[in-house]
């Protein structure tokens, strides 16, 4: 595998268009999912946090506040 890339690199060759255009079609496949994971990230952070034992009532928790951490 090492070897291959570095005759790759080496090589005078560029990228063939159909290996550039999988490469474009996958960025635009993964930037079209990005929306739906983050809506879906923050309905299961929503989620959670009504279920979650240390939500206040009529609060939105937006994570954990620290207050203090030693290591001892």
């Amino acid at each position: 595998m090492i070897n291959k890339l570095r005759a790759k690199i080496k090589s005078k060759y560029g990228e063939s268009l159909i290996e550039t255009l999988v490469a474009l079609l996958i960025g635009v496949l993964a930037l079209m999912l990005l929306p739906g994971a983050v809506v879906a990230a923050s309905k299961a952070n929503k989620e959670a946090a009504e279920h979650s034992v240390y939500a206040e009532e009529n609060t939105t928790n937006h994570g954990v506040e620290v207050t203090g951490f030693s290591i001892r």
